[in-house]
């Protein structure tokens, strides 16, 4: 009797592992997820937009002031490439541990793929154009350029208090990822993922906390903003969401907490974003944990959904391809053409400001494009070829 009621017991229910690769899904371990190129389009469309928009005289026209104050939004294109960043390198590297040649394999694609049109970029622009154009603009970058070549000005911001590279301020963001490729292999090598996953938590955390007191001295002003110990946070967040989606077994969760914090944290960044205040750095918390729950709604999708199909847009990707490339140039691009010299070559005087501020957009979207594919197929693409010896 007893065996017969064992025998007809139900089992006890355990969850099923979240997240079981399958053809069908967006992110499968080891293969590339166009939906992610897509993500990086996102963000560099977004950094372009609010790099050029920034030439627009909100005097001129309310609707160039609403214009500008819109794409102004595309400032946190930054933290979308942190989190993203994190989020991919973190999985390379999960991927890669076991392997030889873990740390050799890794710092040498990275430097292939970075180093070529970042130096190049330097040489141009602290020397070439200087000699051609007779221009003293890139007069700052110059003074201070040991920090450039050795990819660290985000210490010397922090140190002078200022954005002290001019043209070539942008560059403190790639040295921060900089930094992180080159300490985070040591990290995952050396740590469980049940390790790895509470050192990311706790860094978070800590730089969040750190930062916000840092915030309230002036003198911290520019470190807050541009120093690889207060901005790594957003790295690490990628970076968990990169070992929960390894682990799987805790994919369930995470998305059940997220769903439910999306809207919280979506409304919270909305302020943020509308007041445009620094309020002590939290948006630099608020902002990127709100990205990090996109992605991994994203990541844990089908290719089948609506939100997967878009992102897999042939556009979309197409920037996402060449992003780094954009990023780097525009910068320079809009100090060497500015709107007003713009307007001066093209005889664009004689339209209204709104007309002249749209042809600048989309010419300078237009130039930053036709730069970044010409970069990347006859120059970068000669040092891309050699990661084949580094797999």
């Amino acid at each position: 009797m007893e065996l017969a009621c064992q025998t007809t017991r139900k089992p006890t229910y355990q969850a099923p592992t979240a997240v079981q690769p399958h053809s069908n899904g967006v992110w499968v371990p080891g293969q590339h997820c166009l939906e992610l190129d897509g993500v990086r389009g996102i963000a560099i469309v977004g950094v372009t937009l609010y790099r050029y928009s920034k030439e627009l005289d909100p005097a001129a026209s309310p609707a160039l002031a609403m214009t500008r104050d819109f794409l102004s939004v595309g400032d946190r294109g930054v933290d979308l490439f942190f989190v993203l960043s994190g989020f991919l390198i973190t999985g390379i590297l999960l991927k890669t541990k076991s392997q030889s040649g873990y740390f050799r394999n890794f710092i040498a694609r990275r430097a292939v793929r970075i180093f070529p049109i970042y130096f190049a970029t330097l040489l141009v622009c602290l020397f070439v154009i200087p000699s051609l154009l007779a221009t003293k603009v890139f007069d700052l970058p110059r003074s201070n350029q040991f920090y450039l070549w050795t990819y660290t000005p985000n210490f010397y911001m922090a140190w002078e208090n200022s954005w002290c590279f001019g043209p070539l301020d942008h560059f403190w963001s790639l040295a921060v990822e900089e930094h992180f490729y080159l300490l985070w292999p040591l990290a995952v090598y050396f740590l469980s993922l049940n390790a790895l996953l509470r050192v990311s938590v706790a860094i978070v955390v800590g730089v969040g906390v750190l930062r916000t007191f840092a915030a309230m001295r002036p003198e911290w002003t520019i470190a807050v903003d541009v120093l690889t110990v207060f901005r790594c946070d957003a790295l690490c967040m990628g970076a968990i969401l990169a070992v929960i989606m390894v682990q799987r077994d805790q994919v369930d969760r995470m998305m059940w907490f997220a769903k439910r914090c999306l809207p919280f944290i979506a409304i919270v960044s909305l302020v943020f974003v509308v007041t445009g205040k620094r309020w002590m750095t939290l948006p630099q918390t608020i902002i990127p944990a709100l990205m990090v729950v996109v992605l991994a709604i994203i990541v844990t999708g089908k290719k089948s959904g609506y939100l997967s199909q878009r992102l897999r847009s042939p556009c979309l990707r197409w920037f996402g391809k060449y992003s780094y490339g954009m990023y780097v140039v525009q910068l320079p691009l809009v100090t060497l053409l500015p709107i007003s010299t713009m307007t001066w070559s093209l005889g664009l005087e004689a339209l209204n400001p709104i007309g002249i501020s749209l042809v600048y957009l989309v010419t300078m979207v237009a130039l930053t494009c036709v730069v970044a594919y010409v970069s990347f197929h006859q120059f970068e693409n000669r040092f891309l070829s050699l990661k084949r010896y580094f797999s």
